[in-house]
């Protein structure tokens, strides 16, 4: 399985982001073909290769959208992906925390990057072209549920833009930087975002 898992990635690889163009239903189905990967499968796996290995940018996010539209999967199917993905990362992760005071440094670590798995993952559920917002489908990916993350926490790890988005911000949610430093970056970035408005 890490095999074919391997070769679904290096694959899709070689056409994102820099040959697009180049990615169609045909390939995606030859692809299918040598791995035995569903289509859902198939978004799901790249998914989780983006989410942890990918700079996490408008390319990245594009690279989705095809990805969606060549693996001719509907929102709903999409959304069972991002749901699916969401509860892994819980499972692994555990609650979503911005505030760490008092953990290990191993603690804090693991909490930092369910906090930068989180933001994206938020983007991905939040964007139109993945899932139309308001739909039957958008109302499964609620990673608030998923996560027990509050509102308030939502607001502070929402990524605005990905144009403006300060990748130190991405890296230092990463890192394990403190709660308070992660938050007031994601928040900087949306000042940026508003203030041009």
């Amino acid at each position: 399985m890490i095999d074919k898992n391997k070769l679904l990635v290096e694959e899709l690889s070689a056409y994102l982001p820099d040959r697009r163009s180049e990615l169609s239903a045909g390939v995606v189905r030859k692809l299918r073909g040598s791995t035995g990967f569903s289509a859902v499968e198939v978004f799901r796996k790249y998914l989780w290769f983006l989410l942890r290995e990918r700079k996490f940018d408008a390319a990245a996010v594009q690279d989705m959208v095809l990805l969606k539209g060549v693996l001719g999967l509907s929102d709903e199917q999409v959304a069972e992906a991002l749901q699916e993905r969401a509860a892994r990362i819980y499972d692994k992760y555990g609650t979503l925390m911005l505030n760490v005071d008092g953990f290990t440094a191993e603690g804090v670590e693991r909490k930092a990057t369910c906090r930068a798995l989180f933001s994206k993952l938020l983007y991905l559920t939040e964007h139109e072209p993945l899932v139309a917002q308001g739909s039957e489908a958008f109302k499964t990916t609620d990673l608030r549920m998923i996560f027990g993350a509050t509102d308030e926490d939502v607001e502070k790890l929402r990524i605005v833009s990905l144009y403006d988005m300060d990748i130190e911000a991405m890296e230092s949610l990463m890192k394990g930087s403190s709660a308070a430093d992660s938050a007031a970056q994601v928040r900087h970035v949306v000042k940026k975002k508003h203030d041009r408005l």
